[in-house]
């Protein structure tokens, strides 16, 4: 057994001299941190104070946060008075936490609450570049945590405050933790390793319920079967690490099935998690092999390189490195890919495993400049910048009705950027080459989520009605009644007490309160008036605020009525 971790540790880096291997250790590992560190506060942080809130996901996530800190109940969360019962309370922790460390507690700002989303990407990126030093060299690391931090689905989900980049970051932690283990040709125990690992477990645990111990509990059922033995598996002491996790997770679940009284497990396991798999549930089914085309739009930039490095993976699947990586991925995406429910941001745990099958064929000589085929694949880092950045401003064309000169002038940079990155990886240069396309694809995040999206005032209708809201009201809480308009964003800009009900209730509770404002969708106006009874004079709309569902892009009429 010795002798075989002896070749398999060997073989870590396919490929590559050793003489090569220790030079490119040359920079400490720390260094490359704080540069990637740095680097994914670029790409990612821009925009996130900016991008008004998104419906519908972060909107409920962020709005029960927000109850969590006004009632001060972390155990049973609820949107309103409907309870959350989808997902564990690990995401809502961690931002709740975020905003009371903030100093802002229940009055935090949106972009507060998107901070563990910022974060959880950043750690993403930081992770693939340490299981890219482990089993590889820190030049391939550090040319995977760049692409890594390319990747548009990452960008996204480090913008909107829900589950997926914290959920990604503690299935990097705990494959980190396995690649440590994997490489240590003597399997031995080590503490603080472990301890990585169960806790990695014990929040993914909390955040997003089997997700993390399906996806690394797959990988080492892969390598073990591969191995015949169970080496990998005791090295991470599961005794001791299993009863850790438990104590982690167990300490919630048994307080929210018993507030609950057994709905948690029902809604949790029984509809939320047991229905996607058999069917689609909220009109995202789809069939098989639906991941793989939409990975490689959500991808890119890295997706342009991964059709050669699959190839090139097959052929050197022997290799231990490669091995892992192929282990990490494949069985946990073919699971996915039989789930009914399918939505992008659900194989967003292997792009990592991706980006480090690429980095380490870059670094070892396996792929680049002299591989067929390798220009026409660097040619789509262009073509993908020119098209999305191009395409946004037509995007923003066609629903603002006008152009906006920042974004025009921002596609022209991005393109030449795009050209310039497959320039220099077509001519072999791959660090500025990696480098430049990391550029692209900040400009793209920057493009998008600074300039483009917050000025498309179509798209926010929610954040329009609030301020409208807030210039005609004549007191400082009115009762509010949203008609016509059910999105969750609502409640977060307007409070906690926003009724979203019908054209008779709201009128209503117009009636009822001595301050009350009726935001009522044009086509419901006729039932609404009729709801008030009897008057002398009927209200009048004091404004009208037009907008479009960012869910479907439906374009709205909404009147406010406001109680003299």
């Amino acid at each position: 057994m010795d002798e075989q971790n002896d070749k398999q540790t060997e073989g870590m880096a396919p490929g590559k001299p050793a003489s090569d291997r220790v030079r490119s250790l040359a920079w400490p590992h720390f260094v490359n941190l704080l540069v990637l560190t740095v680097i994914s506060f670029a790409l990612f942080a821009p925009g996130i104070s900016s991008l008004p809130l998104t419906d519908r996901d972060e909107a409920l996530y962020v709005q029960a946060t927000h109850q969590m800190l006004e009632t001060g109940n972390w155990v049973d969360i609820r949107f309103q008075d409907e309870p959350r019962y989808k997902k564990p309370a690990g995401i809502y922790w961690i931002q709740a936490a975020t905003a009371e460390v903030s100093g802002y507690g229940k009055d935090a700002p949106l972009w507060v609450y998107r901070i563990p989303s910022l974060l959880g990407a950043v750690l993403t990126v930081l992770f693939t570049y340490g299981i890219g030093a482990t089993l590889g060299t820190a030049r391939g690391g550090l040319l995977a945590g760049l692409l890594a931090a390319s990747t548009m689905l990452i960008g996204f989900e480090a913008h909107i405050a829900k589950t997926d980049a914290m959920l990604c970051a503690t299935v990097l932690a705990a494959e980190f933790a396995l690649a440590r283990a994997y490489a240590d040709p003597a399997r031995a125990r080590s503490l603080p390793r472990n301890a990585l690992f169960w806790t990695a477990m014990g929040i993914g645990i909390l955040i997003k319920g089997p997700i993390t111990p399906l996806i690394v509990g797959l990988s080492i059922a892969v390598v073990s079967a591969k191995e015949r033995s169970a080496t990998l598996w005791r090295a991470l002491s599961p005794v001791k690490g299993i009863l850790w996790t438990l104590l982690l997770a167990l300490p919630w679940l048994i307080a929210i099935g018993w507030i609950s009284r057994g709905a948690f497990f029902s809604q949790a396991v029984g509809h939320d998690m047991l229905g996607k798999v058999a069917s689609g549930q909220e009109s995202h089914g789809a069939p098989p092999g639906t991941h793989l085309l939409v990975a490689l739009g959500t991808f890119w930039p890295l997706s342009a390189l991964i059709p050669l490095s699959v190839v090139q993976a097959w052929k050197a699947r022997r290799e231990p490195a490669i091995f892992f990586l192929i282990a990490w991925v494949l069985p946990g995406w073919l699971v996915f890919e039989a789930v009914a429910t399918k939505l992008p941001n659900y194989v967003l745990p292997f792009m990592p495993a991706l980006a480090l099958l690429v980095g380490l064929l870059l670094d070892n000589g396996t792929l680049g400049a002299a591989r067929r085929g390798w220009r026409v694949s660097v040619a789509f880092i262009a073509i993908g910048a020119v098209l999305v950045a191009f395409g946004l401003n037509v995007a923003f064309l066609i629903y603002q009705g006008h152009a906006n000169w920042q974004g025009l002038v921002g596609a022209v940079i991005i393109a030449c950027l795009g050209l310039g990155a497959s320039r220099l990886l077509s001519s072999g240069r791959l660090v500025p080459g990696v480098a430049a396309t990391a550029a692209t694809a900040g400009g793209l995040m920057l493009l998008g989520y600074a300039i483009l999206l917050p000025s498309a005032r179509q798209l926010w209708l929610s954040d329009d009605l609030a301020e409208a809201v807030a210039s005609v009201r004549h007191c400082d809480m009115p009762s509010v009644s949203v008609v016509g308009y059910a999105e969750p964003s609502t409640v977060f800009r307007l409070g906690t007490s926003t009724l979203r009900t019908t054209a008779s209730a709201a009128a209503e509770a117009f009636v009822k309160n001595e301050c009350a404002v009726a935001i009522i969708a044009a086509d419901a106006k006729d039932a609404f008036l009729a709801g008030l009874g009897a008057q002398e004079k009927l209200p009048e709309p004091v404004t009208t605020v037009s907008g479009r569902n960012l869910n479907g892009l439906k374009l709205r009429n909404m009147l406010l009525f406001v109680k003299p």
